[in-house]
C-alpha cells in the first residue's frame, strides 16, 4: 500500500503511482513531464488546475452549468497558482477573493498578470461567483445561452499559458515589487 499526503499527479508518481495504478485516475495520460519545469509555492497547484482543464478540454462536462463549474475550478486554481507564487496565502486568497474568479483576475493582473484579454473578462465575470453553477438551485439560474465550449478551453488554455510563462520566468518576484 502507498501512502501519499499530494493528490496531485506529481506527488502520486513521485509516490510510486499506485492510485494511478488502480483506475482511479487515469493512465493513459502522460504525467513523467507534468510541472517538473515549474518550481515554488504554486506549481502544485497549477498543476491541478492543467488536470481540471485536460477534463474540461476532453469535453467530458456536457452540461452547460457543469462546464461552467469545472471552468471557475480551473480559473481559480490558475489563477491562484500565481498569487501563491507571489506570496499569497490560502487564507489571504479565500478571504479576499472566495469564488470571485473576476476578482482573482483583477488582482493577479495588479499584480503583474497582465491577462486582460477580453474574453477572459467576459468568462471571468460570468462565472463569477463560480459556485453559483454548482448550486442546488442552478436550475432556476437565468438561461444563458448556448456556451462554445472550445471557446470556453481556448480562453482557459490561453489563461493557463500566461500563468506558466510567468512561474516560468522565475522573475514574479521582482516584477511584483
Amino acid at each position: 500500500m502507498i501512502v501519499t499526503t499530494s493528490l496531485s499527479r506529481r506527488g502520486l508518481v513521485c509516490a510510486g503511482g499506485g492510485l494511478l495504478l488502480t483506475g482511479i485516475l487515469p493512465i493513459g495520460d502522460n504525467v513523467s513531464d507534468w510541472g517538473h519545469a515549474l518550481q515554488g509555492r504554486g506549481a502544485d497547484r497549477f498543476e491541478r488546475a492543467e488536470e481540471f482543464y485536460r477534463g474540461l478540454a476532453a469535453g467530458l462536462y456536457r452540461d452547460p452549468r457543469d462546464r461552467l463549474y469545472q471552468a471557475g475550478i480551473v480559473a481559480q486554481l490558475g489563477i491562484g497558482a500565481y498569487l501563491l507564487e507571489l506570496g499569497a496565502s490560502d487564507d489571504w486568497c479565500r478571504q479576499r477573493i472566495g469564488l470571485f474568479i473576476d476578482k482573482g483576475l483583477a488582482i493577479a493582473n495588479q499584480a503583474g498578470l497582465n491577462h486582460r484579454q477580453p474574453d477572459m473578462v467576459h468568462l471571468a465575470q460570468l462565472l463569477s461567483p463560480y459556485g453559483k453553477w454548482r448550486g442546488p438551485f442552478a436550475a432556476d439560474l437565468p438561461t444563458i445561452g448556448a456556451i462554445d465550449p472550445l471557446r470556453v478551453s481556448a480562453t482557459l488554455d490561453d489563461l493557463l499559458e500566461a500563468v506558466r510563462r510567468r512561474l516560468a520566468d522565475g522573475r514574479i518576484e521582482e516584477d511584483a515589487r
